[in-house]
């Protein structure tokens, strides 16, 4: 089978920061991909733009770069299509922020804030990029959702539906955009040890419930990413990547 070359291709991360997402640009970049990390804080970005491989970028290849923003900014999409010249082969919507708290408990600003960045940033970032790909015809897009989509979770309501409805958007759009060849896909993360889920595995309570016993790590979440962007007929795919958890 012929697989999908990333070299050159421009690929835009939002979440690229720290996290899956950085960890998902990492193994893109050294697939020779052009990689822009989106996030929140230009610092913490040119952190993390710094450890990207360049061995593999073809000479006359764009440079990693940045684009601060917040996802579920409109016009923070504008000013990075107007940063990639309406060029992007490749969009992963990584960027999420997590929820801990009952329903009943839970503010309007943080339900708000909750549904913008996990929901409303990933249907932006498609909504804005994907016309240039159907253009193109070509693209891949990656949405990252959470286990937590399909089986729920104590305390994390909003989180919880906010990822369902990344699921339903990307099977969604696997319809729309098939006849453009482009593709749409969705990772399905359990826990992975990254900022986010610190401190949630206290006295192996939480990995004693998965069933391959023990949490994932961003670089095995990278990999099936990786999986999604060069298999060319891997369209519509629900990726679970969870150690099993969903099966519990």
């Amino acid at each position: 089978m012929q697989h999908i070359s990333l070299v050159g291709k421009r690929c835009v991360v939002t979440g690229g920061s720290r996290g899956i997402g950085l960890a998902i640009a990492r193994t893109f970049a050294a697939y020779g991909a052009s990689c822009v990390l989106v996030g929140r804080d230009e610092f913490t970005l040119q952190e993390a733009v710094a450890t990207l491989s360049t061995d593999a970028l073809p000479e006359d290849a764009v440079p990693h770069s940045t684009v601060a923003f917040d996802v579920a900014d409109t016009k923070g999409w504008d000013l990075l299509l107007s940063h990639v010249h309406n060029k992007c082969e490749i969009l992963v919507n990584g960027a999420g922020i997590m929820q801990r708290s009952f329903l009943y408990s839970i503010d309007y600003p943080e339900i708000q804030k909750t549904v913008n960045t996990n929901l409303m940033g990933t249907i932006w970032g498609c909504r804005k990029i994907m016309p240039k790909m159907m253009k193109a015809r070509e693209g891949c897009i990656i949405n990252v959702a959470s286990v937590l989509a399909t089986n729920g979770g104590k305390g994390a309501s909003i989180y919880a539906a906010s990822k369902a409805g990344v699921v339903a958007l990307t099977r969604s759009l696997a319809w729309e955009l098939g006849r453009f060849s482009v593709r749409a896909n969705v990772l399905v993360p359990g826990y992975i040890r990254t900022d986010m889920t610190r401190g949630m595995d206290k006295r192996n309570s939480l990995t004693s419930q998965i069933p391959i016993g023990r949490m994932g790590s961003p670089d095995e979440v990278a990999d099936a990413a990786l999986f999604l962007a060069r298999n060319p007929y891997a369209h519509n795919c629900v990726l679970n990547i969870d150690g099993g958890l969903s099966a519990v």
